[in-house]
């Protein structure tokens, strides 16, 4: 459940409790009872820490809480989720007020690398945070995280990629790479079968859901896809106030075509060849329910024509 309180909203649960308001307001306690049917959690400031129940007939008790005009907080485990690594946290734009969820196997190079760009830096190991010039979220005080996660006036953006796709992509770049699956996962696989296996049981970031937020914040995140990216950059570039004509020649130069195709596996072109049934369409519908649902991908079987051309059919509930 989300209370609007003006034009901020707060994220809280409820549960059916008759228990009294506790706070705690600059390290003094105080306890006020109230008979309730419900209770509040969740509200949590620097300087306001409250445990609010209600009464569901009367609202003045979420008033007197938000009044204070505070931003929420956010778990350890929630911070955690969004922070990440040093290696594949968010990027931090802070020219532009932008906080960009990236995703591996999902356009990365090509995104970084337009970041970069559009903020003068000039190296060429993108992917390397050490020398990649770029900020990343991780790098904040988790204090300051919250504010930027909470206030409006940063942009929230996620890239991400049909689950499909990008675990073949991933299979055809890491699965098929025996040094780099053994070193993460301690065995080769032979076949795109046992990589989705093998997935399930060894964590890595290049095959992993790409929900790595809080799932309420991707309410009012903006969400780009690979089959619209041309699309979307111009449509987020635009909000934030990066794009121009300068931009536009370098999407468009052959040095950027060359970044964002580095790692390109040519996925979709070979979908036919993995996907000629609905066995393992089934298990990665299964693997990215969150995927499906948050990104709102339509989960529908491929169906090839003579030609292979990819279209859809039957839809999945």
């Amino acid at each position: 459940m989300l209370v609007v309180y003006g034009d901020s909203v707060y994220p809280i649960s409820i549960i059916n409790l008759d228990i009294s308001e506790k706070s705690n307001t600059n390290g003094t306690n105080i306890s006020t009872k109230y008979y309730t049917t419900q209770e509040i959690t969740y509200i949590k400031t620097k300087s306001f820490v409250s445990t609010v129940s209600v009464n569901t007939t009367s609202n003045r008790n979420i008033e007197n809480v938000l009044s204070n005009r505070s931003v929420p907080s956010l778990t350890d485990a929630e911070l955690k989720q969004i922070k990440r690594t040093w290696y594949n946290s968010p990027i931090v734009v802070m020219k532009y007020r932008l906080i960009f969820f990236w995703n591996e196997k999902s356009g990365c190079s090509f995104w970084k690398s337009l970041l970069q760009y559009i903020q003068g830096l000039k190296r060429d190991d993108m992917h390397n945070p050490y020398v990649n010039g770029l900020k990343y979220l991780i790098n904040f005080e988790d204090n300051d995280i919250i504010s930027m996660m909470y206030n409006d006036s940063w942009t929230k953006a996620v890239f991400v990629r049909e689950p499909r796709e990008r675990m073949l992509s991933s299979y055809l770049d890491k699965g098929l790479n025996d040094g780099f699956i053994m070193v993460n996962c301690k065995r080769t696989v032979k076949t795109f079968s046992e990589f989705l296996e093998l997935a399930k049981q060894c964590p890595n970031a290049h095959w992993e859901s790409q929900v790595r937020a809080p799932k309420y914040f991707y309410k009012k995140m903006m969400i780009g896809k690979m089959a619209d990216i041309s699309t979307f950059t111009e449509k987020l570039l635009t909000k934030i106030g990066a794009w121009n004509e300068t931009v536009k020649i370098w999407l468009h130069s052959k040095d950027s075509e060359k970044k964002s195709r580095s790692h390109a596996q040519n996925a979709g072109d070979k979908l036919l060849q993995y996907y000629n049934n609905t066995k393992l369409q089934d298990v990665i519908f299964e693997m990215f329910e969150d995927d499906y649902n948050v990104f709102n991908f339509e989960r529908k079987y491929f169906d090839f024509n003579k030609n292979g051309d990819k279209a859809v059919n039957t839809v999945i509930s």
